[in-house]
């Protein structure tokens, strides 16, 4: 008989089947079906389910509208908390906002060396020649003081610099625009499409450069008045002063023009009302 051949044949044919590898199949979710994905990162605070199990991303908005920080407090941030590669307006969406011009760049969270060598993290800033902002505050914020630090990594071109926003509207099309560059330091008044220059200090074109040049961590310190007055200082030297007659109240603002920067230790806090204001 054939029998115990064709079971030995039978049997050696289903090994053969379950060693076999199996096919990769791409399932989907059927519409109308609610599935729950874990989508939430470490350290967001605006991510939100949607229909059928979607998922909303944060508003990212020009201002993120928080409030000024109240007498003898501060917003204070060393972005220690942040996950590495996290983009810092998507974790935190109710601290920081992004004012985009065409280009943009990246603006995520890194490891970084503070200035005694220790690693730590930043936020870090790249871009091209394209106008993009990573921005915090409100619309009426007024009588505050920025106080950050920054390290420039890289500056190719003689048209690099790091801007920032004064006195920035919640629609992002107006502001005092200040620039420090290999061309010293400039300060223009932005309305739309328009660009008004009002201080223009070429002679400090040797700080500029050494500010982008020479790959240390330097002091930026910025008040702002409802005055309409804005200072600016770099490593405590006062380099520009200006009282704006239209501009007195809106968000702070900083991008890269053709460079990449390290921004750290942000603070800022509520300065007393000008005497007499």
């Amino acid at each position: 008989m054939r029998l115990p051949r064709v079971i030995g044949f039978t049997a050696l044919l289903l090994l053969l089947a379950a060693c076999a590898p199996r096919p990769t199949v791409e399932v989907r979710p059927v519409p109308g079906v609610r599935v729950t994905v874990p989508v939430r990162p470490q350290g967001a605070t605006a991510v939100e389910s949607g229909k059928n199990g979607g998922v909303r991303a944060p508003v990212i908005k020009v201002l993120p509208g928080n409030p000024l920080p109240e007498p003898g407090t501060a917003l204070s941030d060393d972005f220690a908390k942040y996950p590495t590669g996290a983009v810092l307006p998507v974790v935190a969406p109710e601290r920081y906002g992004l004012l985009r011009r065409g280009e943009w760049q990246k603006v995520t969270i890194v490891e970084a060396f503070d200035p005694s060598g220790k690693l730590d993290k930043a936020v870090r800033l790249e871009g091209g020649y394209g106008e993009g902002y990573l921005t915090t505050g409100a619309r009426d914020w007024s009588n505050y003081e920025v106080r950050a630090s920054m390290r420039v990594k890289e500056a190719g071109t003689t048209e690099s610099a790091v801007r920032f926003l004064l006195f920035l509207n919640g629609a992002g099309n107006r502001a005092l625009e200040l620039r420090v560059g290999y061309q010293g330091v400039r300060l223009d008044k932005l309305a739309g499409d328009q660009r008004f220059t009002l201080i223009d200090r070429r002679e400090l074109a040797k700080t500029g450069r050494t500010f982008l040049r020479d790959q240390n961590w330097h002091d930026l310190r910025f008040a702002l008045e409802d005055t309409g007055r804005v200072r600016f200082w770099l490593d405590g030297t006062l380099l520009l002063e200006w009282t704006d007659p239209d501009y007195k109240a809106g968000g702070f603002g900083v991008g890269p023009k053709a460079a990449t920067f390290f921004l750290d230790d942000l603070r800022i806090e509520r300065l007393p009302a000008p005497a007499g204001g």
